[in-house]
């Protein structure tokens, strides 16, 4: 997936009886902070989406850009154990010379944050536009 122009990235087919992937991801670079990158989960973010997530996050945190903003408002379930891979991504991320920042704003997602230990890692965005500007 390039990260240079919108692209979505679906679920793929799985064999029949398997149950089909509750949510994808997609990047595209922000239009008004050419620096940023913008990612977004919709759906569930469970097992299904955990290697879809690490692809997405190391692609994204090039060095072609300084800020990935991770927009989790679409969100509607988080995994402890995708938490956990949040806060092991920002520190990858930071080591390239770039920022990893969350906006979520569901209860499901900041309480998965939460039990995970991970949230005091992660400043709070209210707004995907708090998160660009900052």
């Amino acid at each position: 997936m390039s990260v240079t122009t919108a692209s979505y990235q679906v679920g793929q087919h799985r064999k029949q009886g398997q149950r089909a992937a509750a949510g994808h991801t997609w990047s595209r670079r922000s239009s008004e902070n050419p620096g940023c990158v913008i990612a977004r989960v919709e759906g569930e973010l469970d097992a299904v989406l955990h290697d879809e997530l690490r692809g997405l996050l190391a692609r994204s945190g090039s060095a072609l850009f300084r800020v990935v903003v991770l927009d989790l408002r679409a969100t509607t379930f988080m995994s402890i154990r995708a938490a956990v891979m949040l806060a092991e991504a920002k520190a990858d991320v930071w080591r390239a010379g770039v920022e990893l920042r969350l906006v979520s704003g569901r209860k499901e997602v900041e309480r998965a944050l939460e039990v995970a230990g991970v949230r005091p890692q992660f400043r709070y965005f209210p707004s995907l536009r708090a998160a660009l500007t900052t």
